[in-house]
């Protein structure tokens, strides 16, 4: 006791002072267990647990002589959330640094360890565990691990925290995490898992600085960091083939900074996950995708042209829409984010254009919205709306039909404030208050069910942007739903629900064929209710972490948990001036234009004027930028039937239409360290997006593949695939697009490479004039 005293007088902790010990009983025999196809072997020689595919491949195993289930005492610090802005401190104590194996139990289905958890070098150890494998389906191995006796209370001094670690090395790359921005391979980080709002900057200096420095404004942690994120999922994919995910929705952390492990940390007592096998990455997603789920294509018409994203009125989008036809643009759709009526609101001295969360149409932007939905589809143009789980009080609203929050107020159909057990209001900046509606509770669901089918659908709009999902709160202390779920367990199923109910809408009304909903928040089985998502708000700027850069970087993780169909806002978001003294956030022309050329070799090419279109370059600016938007328009419809052709894997495989190089190249270093340099399309498209300011080429890496060439697209020359880097030419409009020779397509590409070809030689001939 009296060296325990001493250190924390220093201020040292025990457990840190103690080396960590895994310890296996005399009772343990060495030997190898059965579960289906997968193997559990006890190495006592080794003080280790191997488990083995049935080719005998190692999937996991844990470390020599240390703990792979280890627990802590402490509570986390997740901040107020205020605006969906978590900041995560953990806080851990007292952890347990000796396991013991005292048995082994196996059955036919399963391998389960039994044994105990201390604090002390000495028995007897104080905390049971158990952790068991079993396959579940083929290729499939779910693992279970639980802290303590089962259906023991739990108190205020009781371990309730599960860490599990096992082996990695150095060489060994992490993909996935779901939508991450700041990175592509994750080893060397730790990645929290909380569904959260992404902030503005990320990272990027000074924004972030100076909006996590002004938290009377923004709220607190407004500028976010490297791991915030509207869509994080606990699943990863190695560049060894390997792929584990947990089935747990309460916090949880990968820790990667350690080179040798993987240290798994879950605020739960049963923790429940699973090992995935297959033979490459692609087939390690297919199987992933057999639990998650799997997006649904999109419908034809999506891939047509591009869904123009605008506001102003029913005036402004026939005058637009008749320019658009000037100018050949093929138009799939209207996407009318202010259907619902514009609401201003200020912060600082900016006045930023949002939205009445009441969702039913303005009859003053939008006077006659059925008749115009109508005609835009009687000329083959769909329109979208938006909508989002909040409800705003429209008693202020002159032209409002019905207050829908008043209504949920009444029924109680909102989440709860538990002090008050009044309806919670949640906040989304200043003087913008609204309620949540409580997906827990069966009256609400069935009640918005029916205001979505009588008041958004049925006009005839063909979906919507299906907004927010992270604002719910995560402490106890400041939520109650109806379900009596705790919010730390529900906050990150949240998205998913939203997913799922707004999926069931479609299903009900038929829509599964004509309807298209695009989320920014997603949790593990999101992807089941889906069929497109788009990459959040990201600034209306270059740089990687927040910028266009990321966007491409966010699109590409998704890919690996799932989120197969993916796309972006062209030109970004957030825009503001005058919010904060000396710092501006607004996009210029040039980064519109290449927004476009990435959006062109996506899944949706969508437009966003950005929270102050005022502020920002728009496609209907002037006749350069109609020309612009007509040609990428142009080259993403020319795609529509090899792109179908990569949905329809997306919905039948799990295979994500945009992917990482290292799917293909997964021992290429070079291919493992990329983020948004460059993708696939497909197998046969290597898209190499201009995302820098004033850029005249771009660097282009031809991984090593035998008897392949890559043909340019606008001049026709070839490269070959021999793991070379070349500088490539990239005006404006030609962003380095290569397909792959010999053709694998099977003619599916034919058009973009004749619209390329013919674009390429006016644009030589005009150059020569």
């Amino acid at each position: 006791m009296a060296t325990e005293s001493i250190l924390k007088f220093l201020g040292l902790k025990w457990e840190d002072q103690v080396e960590c010990r895994l310890s296996i009983g005399p009772a343990v025999a060495e030997a190898e267990y059965s579960t289906g196809n997968f193997t559990v072997a006890i190495d006592a020689e080794n003080l280790k647990v191997v488990v083995k595919s049935f080719t005998g491949r190692v999937v996991w195993q844990s470390l020599h002589n240390h703990p792979f289930v280890q627990s802590t005492l402490g509570e986390d610090d997740m901040g107020d959330g205020e605006g969906g802005c978590f900041d995560i401190k953990e806080h851990d104590e007292h952890l347990t640094v000796l396991q013991t194996i005292e048995r082994v139990e196996h059955t036919k289905n399963s391998v389960t360890i039994k044994g105990g958890l201390g604090t002390k070098l000495v028995p007897p150890t104080h905390v049971e565990y158990t952790f068991s494998f079993t396959e579940i389906a083929p290729k499939h191995l779910q693992f279970q691990v639980r802290i303590g006796k089962e259906g023991s209370g739990i108190h205020a001094n009781t371990y309730k925290r599960a860490i599990l670690t096992y082996e990695s090395h150095k060489e060994e790359d992490f993909y996935g995490f779901g939508e991450q921005f700041s990175y592509s391979t994750l080893k060397g980080q730790k990645v929290p898992i909380l569904v959260r709002e992404q902030g503005i900057g990320r990272g990027a200096q000074p924004i972030t600085a100076l909006l996590n420095s002004q938290p009377q404004i923004f709220g607190k942690f407004a500028g976010g960091d490297d791991f915030t994120t509207y869509a994080p999922i606990p699943q990863y994919i190695t560049s060894d083939n390997r792929c584990l995910f947990l089935e747990n929705s309460e916090y949880s952390s990968f820790d990667l900074r350690k080179l040798d492990r993987v240290v798994i940390r879950v605020n739960a007592r049963l923790v429940t996950g699973r090992i995935v096998d297959g033979r490459d990455m692609f087939e390690l997603i297919s199987n992933y995708t057999e639990y998650c789920g799997r997006m649904r294509a999109l419908p034809e018409w999506a891939g047509q042209g591009a869904i123009a994203g605008m506001q102003g009125g029913e005036d402004k989008v026939r005058q637009v829409y008749e320019r658009l036809k000037e100018y050949h643009v093929p138009v799939a759709a209207f996407w009318l984010q202010d259907w619902c009526g514009k609401r201003v609101q200020k912060v600082g001295k900016a006045e930023l254009k949002r939205l009445w969360w009441n969702w039913e149409s303005d009859d003053e932007l939008y006077p006659n919205w059925t008749q115009l939905v109508q005609d835009l589809k009687a000329d083959d143009v769909r329109t979208l709306s938006y909508v989002n789980t909040f409800l705003c009080d429209v008693k202020e609203k002159p032209s409002a039909r019905r207050n829908l929050y008043a209504e949920a107020h009444e029924k109680g159909l909102l989440v709860k404030d538990p002090k008050t057990n009044a309806s919670l209001y949640i906040s989304s900046g200043p003087e913008w208050d609204a309620g949540l509606l409580d997906l827990t509770n069966p009256e609400c669901r069935e009640w918005f069910k029916q205001v979505m089918k009588e008041s958004v659908f049925s006009s005839g709009v063909s979906g919507m942007m299906t907004d927010f999902g992270e604002y719910t709160p995560y402490d106890s202390s400041k939520a109650k739903f109806h379900s009596g779920v705790p919010p730390e367990v529900y906050h990150n199923q949240y998205p998913q629900e939203w997913a799922k109910l707004a999926d069931e809408i479609v299903h009900e009304l038929g829509l599964e064929e004509e309807a298209v909903l695009f989320h920014r928040s997603a949790f593990t089985k999101s992807p089941g209710y889906m069929n497109l998502m788009w990459a959040g708000d990201q600034n209306t700027a270059w740089d990687q972490h927040d910028g266009i850069k990321s966007a491409v970087t966010g699109m590409l993780s998704g890919g690996f948990s799932g989120l197969s169909i993916m796309h972006s806002d062209i030109g970004g978001y957030t825009t503001f001036s005058g919010v904060v003294p000396g710092l501006s956030l607004k996009r210029d022309k040039e980064l519109l234009f290449r927004w476009m050329e990435l959006s062109a070799f996506t899944c949706a090419f969508r437009t966003h004027e950005g929270i102050n279109p005022e502020m920002n370059a728009q496609f209907y600016d002037t006749e350069e930028h109609y020309l612009q938007f007509a040609h990428t328009a142009r080259i993403f419809a020319s795609l529509a039937k090899y792109r179908q052709r990569l949905l329809t894997e997306a919905q039948t495989q799990g295979y994500p239409v945009m992917r990482h190089p290292v799917l293909y190249h997964s021992q290429d270093k070079t291919v493992r360290g990329m983020s948004y340099h460059q993708f696939y399309l497909g197998s046969s498209l290597l898209v190499a997006p201009v995302l820098s300011p004033s850029a005249t080429f771009v660097k282009v890496y031809f991984p090593k593949e035998d008897g392949v060439t890559w043909r340019h697209i606008w001049n026709g020359k070839y490269y070959p695939a021999d793991s070379s880097y070349v500088a490539i030419d990239a005006p404006m409009g030609q962003p380095p697009v290569f397909v792959k020779e010999p053709r694998q397509d099977d003619g599916l590409l034919n058009e973009l490479m004749e619209y390329a070809t013919k674009y390429y030689e006016y644009e030589l001939v005009h150059k020569q004039k």
